[in-house]
Protein backbone atom coordinates (compact mmCIF):
# COMPACT_ATOMS: atom_id res chain seq x y z
CA UNK A 1 0.00 0.00 0.00
CA UNK A 2 1.31 3.63 -0.79
CA UNK A 3 0.93 6.78 1.13
CA UNK A 4 -1.35 7.98 -2.00
CA UNK A 5 -3.65 4.97 -1.40
CA UNK A 6 -3.56 5.64 2.78
CA UNK A 7 -4.39 9.60 2.06
CA UNK A 8 -7.28 8.36 -0.45
CA UNK A 9 -8.31 5.81 2.46
CA UNK A 10 -8.37 8.84 5.01
CA UNK A 11 -10.15 11.14 3.20
CA UNK A 12 -12.70 8.51 2.07
CA UNK A 13 -13.04 7.44 5.96
CA UNK A 14 -13.60 11.30 6.81
CA UNK A 15 -16.14 12.01 3.68
CA UNK A 16 -18.21 9.03 4.68
CA UNK A 17 -18.07 10.14 8.80
CA UNK A 18 -19.04 13.50 7.64
CA UNK A 19 -21.95 12.36 5.76
CA UNK A 20 -23.01 9.27 8.49
CA UNK A 21 -23.03 12.83 10.68
CA UNK A 22 -25.00 14.40 8.09
CA UNK A 23 -22.54 17.62 8.09
CA UNK A 24 -22.01 17.98 4.52
CA UNK A 25 -23.58 21.82 4.76
CA UNK A 26 -20.99 22.48 7.05
CA UNK A 27 -17.95 20.09 6.36
CA UNK A 28 -16.09 19.91 3.20
CA UNK A 29 -13.18 17.36 3.22
CA UNK A 30 -9.99 18.65 0.55
CA UNK A 31 -7.01 16.45 0.23
CA UNK A 32 -4.68 19.26 -0.33
CA UNK A 33 -0.99 20.43 0.44
CA UNK A 34 -1.39 22.99 3.70
CA UNK A 35 1.53 25.00 2.60
CA UNK A 36 -0.41 25.59 -0.94
CA UNK A 37 -3.93 26.85 -0.14
CA UNK A 38 -3.81 29.86 -1.49
CA UNK A 39 -6.14 30.02 -3.91
CA UNK A 40 -7.74 26.98 -3.41
CA UNK A 41 -9.48 28.30 -0.45
CA UNK A 42 -10.98 31.45 0.90
CA UNK A 43 -8.04 33.34 3.16
CA UNK A 44 -9.03 35.13 6.48
CA UNK A 45 -12.36 33.34 5.73
CA UNK A 46 -12.92 30.46 8.14
CA UNK A 47 -14.17 30.13 12.04
CA UNK A 48 -12.65 26.95 12.90
CA UNK A 49 -9.61 25.11 11.49
CA UNK A 50 -8.82 21.59 13.39
CA UNK A 51 -5.71 19.63 12.95
CA UNK A 52 -3.98 16.55 14.02
CA UNK A 53 -0.52 17.02 12.93
CA UNK A 54 2.41 14.99 12.98
CA UNK A 55 4.18 15.04 16.14
CA UNK A 56 7.41 14.19 16.16
CA UNK A 57 10.40 16.05 14.63
CA UNK A 58 12.25 14.32 11.36
CA UNK A 59 15.11 12.23 13.86
CA UNK A 60 12.82 11.60 16.55
CA UNK A 61 11.70 8.40 18.10
CA UNK A 62 11.04 5.19 15.94
CA UNK A 63 10.38 5.58 12.10
CA UNK A 64 8.19 3.81 10.37
CA UNK A 65 9.26 2.64 6.80
CA UNK A 66 6.07 3.21 5.56
CA UNK A 67 5.69 6.55 4.06
CA UNK A 68 2.23 7.55 5.19
CA UNK A 69 3.04 6.59 8.25
CA UNK A 70 5.86 8.31 8.56
CA UNK A 71 4.30 11.31 7.18
CA UNK A 72 1.62 11.29 9.74
CA UNK A 73 3.84 10.83 12.45
CA UNK A 74 7.03 12.97 11.87
CA UNK A 75 7.40 16.45 10.49
CA UNK A 76 8.87 15.24 7.30
CA UNK A 77 6.12 16.82 4.69
CA UNK A 78 4.68 19.54 7.19
CA UNK A 79 5.90 21.32 10.69
CA UNK A 80 4.19 22.66 13.38
CA UNK A 81 5.38 25.92 12.45
CA UNK A 82 3.77 25.39 8.64
CA UNK A 83 0.63 23.94 10.74
CA UNK A 84 0.00 27.55 12.25
CA UNK A 85 0.86 29.46 9.48
CA UNK A 86 -1.85 27.88 7.19
CA UNK A 87 -4.31 28.26 10.19
CA UNK A 88 -3.44 31.60 10.83
CA UNK A 89 -3.72 32.42 6.75
CA UNK A 90 -7.31 30.51 6.98
CA UNK A 91 -8.73 31.93 10.13
CA UNK A 92 -10.81 35.12 10.33
CA UNK A 93 -10.00 37.57 13.25
CA UNK A 94 -11.35 35.73 16.53
CA UNK A 95 -11.20 32.10 14.74
CA UNK A 96 -10.60 29.12 16.29
CA UNK A 97 -7.33 26.62 15.47
CA UNK A 98 -8.04 23.16 17.36
CA UNK A 99 -5.27 20.83 17.77
CA UNK A 100 -4.38 17.70 19.53
CA UNK A 101 -0.24 16.77 20.07
CA UNK A 102 1.94 15.05 22.46
CA UNK A 103 2.60 16.92 25.55
CA UNK A 104 6.40 16.81 24.99
CA UNK A 105 6.32 19.30 22.06
CA UNK A 106 3.73 21.55 24.23
CA UNK A 107 6.23 24.53 24.15
CA UNK A 108 7.27 24.25 20.57
CA UNK A 109 3.25 24.34 19.55
CA UNK A 110 2.37 27.28 21.73
CA UNK A 111 5.65 29.16 20.50
CA UNK A 112 4.52 28.35 16.74
CA UNK A 113 1.11 29.67 17.30
CA UNK A 114 2.49 32.69 19.46
CA UNK A 115 4.78 33.37 16.02
CA UNK A 116 1.54 32.75 13.50
CA UNK A 117 -0.42 35.37 16.15
CA UNK A 118 -2.58 32.51 17.02
CA UNK A 119 -3.13 32.97 21.02
CA UNK A 120 -3.64 29.81 23.14
CA UNK A 121 -6.94 30.15 24.93
CA UNK A 122 -7.58 27.02 26.16
CA UNK A 123 -5.50 23.71 27.20
CA UNK A 124 -6.32 20.26 28.29
CA UNK A 125 -4.10 17.90 29.49
CA UNK A 126 -5.15 14.12 28.08
CA UNK A 127 -3.98 10.77 30.83
CA UNK A 128 -4.09 7.52 29.57
CA UNK A 129 -5.07 6.65 33.22
CA UNK A 130 -5.61 8.93 36.39
CA UNK A 131 -2.21 7.37 37.74
CA UNK A 132 -0.06 8.08 34.42
CA UNK A 133 1.39 10.86 33.56
CA UNK A 134 -0.14 12.87 30.48
CA UNK A 135 0.86 12.03 27.15
CA UNK A 136 -1.61 14.60 24.75
CA UNK A 137 -2.86 18.25 25.03
CA UNK A 138 -5.82 19.62 23.18
CA UNK A 139 -5.03 23.09 22.58
CA UNK A 140 -7.39 25.71 21.18
CA UNK A 141 -6.23 29.17 19.98
CA UNK A 142 -7.39 32.37 18.34
CA UNK A 143 -6.44 34.33 15.76
CA UNK A 144 -5.76 37.56 17.38
CA UNK A 145 -6.48 37.30 20.92
CA UNK A 146 -5.23 38.50 23.64
CA UNK A 147 -2.57 36.74 26.39
CA UNK A 148 -4.80 34.43 28.65
CA UNK A 149 -5.27 30.21 28.88
CA UNK A 150 -7.67 28.72 30.83
CA UNK A 151 -6.33 25.24 31.89
CA UNK A 152 -9.59 22.97 31.58
CA UNK A 153 -9.80 19.50 33.93
CA UNK A 154 -7.91 16.60 33.26
CA UNK A 155 -9.30 13.95 30.52
CA UNK A 156 -8.63 10.00 31.42
CA UNK A 157 -9.26 8.10 28.89
CA UNK A 158 -9.67 4.73 30.53
CA UNK A 159 -11.18 3.51 33.94
CA UNK A 160 -8.85 0.04 33.17
CA UNK A 161 -7.62 -1.53 30.21
CA UNK A 162 -9.85 -1.84 27.32
CA UNK A 163 -12.46 0.36 29.45
CA UNK A 164 -13.12 3.85 28.43
CA UNK A 165 -14.31 6.62 31.04
CA UNK A 166 -17.69 7.39 30.50
CA UNK A 167 -16.65 10.98 28.91
CA UNK A 168 -14.88 9.16 26.29
CA UNK A 169 -18.21 7.79 24.98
Amino acid sequence: ITAVEIQEEAVDLLRRTVKYNEKEELVTVLREDLRQLQGKLPMGAMDLVACNPPYKTVGAGLVNAEEGKRIARHEVACTIEDVCLSAAGLLKYGGSLCLCHRVERMCDVIEAMREAGLEPKRMRLVYPFVDKEPNMVLLECIRGGKPRITVEKPLIVYKEPGVYQDEIY
